[in-house]
């Protein structure tokens, strides 16, 4: 038997198994809402239970992956410092401490093969400042919406008063 009929034969395994699987019926429903419930329950039962189900599998290896980034940036921010490339960055207004991993890894990249020079960095700070200017225009702009509301609400409430005034005037 070759590979590609073990392959057709576990696929319309697979297709008759689906299309012989009933529909869903009420109960099932809530037989799968029972399952999640206590499934919730005994993940959340006790605080040890939550830290060793629900909070270490994600934090162990976010601090696993954390370490390893810190050291491959100390790594390559070596490798940058041994070539002089540090100094080269900052004369051009770019502090190579600042810089992620995959930017780091870019640079060094580049420096490995001969193409880092001044046009490079002059560009990549070109990049970063357009890309701040973009972020400070779109977080601050300047929405006079809220302000023209006021003044209107200002300008009704004076119009109210004044026509109660005018009124009051009337009445006596």
């Amino acid at each position: 038997m070759t590979m590609m009929d073990k392959v057709s034969v576990n696929a319309m395994t697979a297709l008759m198994t689906i299309s012989a699987a009933g529909t869903a019926q009420a109960a099932d429903v809530k037989e799968v809402e029972d399952f999640l419930i206590a499934f919730w329950k005994f993940r959340t039962a006790d605080v040890s239970s939550f830290l060793l189900l629900t909070v270490a599998p994600i934090l162990v290896p976010y601090l696993v992956f954390a370490y390893f980034i810190k050291e491959k940036t100390a790594v390559q921010l070596e490798k940058l410092e041994q070539g002089g490339w540090i100094a080269f960055m900052a004369e051009r207004e770019l502090d190579a401490t600042t810089l992620k991993l995959p930017q780091l890894n870019a640079f060094v990249k580049a420096a490995d093969l001969g193409v880092l020079d001044d046009a490079m960095v002059k560009e990549f700070v070109r990049q970063l400042k357009l890309s701040e200017q973009w972020k400070k225009s779109t977080i601050a702009i300047d929405d006079t919406r809220a302000e023209e509301a006021k003044k209107r609400a200002r300008a009704e409430a004076i119009l109210e008063a004044k026509l109660a005034r005018e009124k009051e005037m009337s009445n006596q």
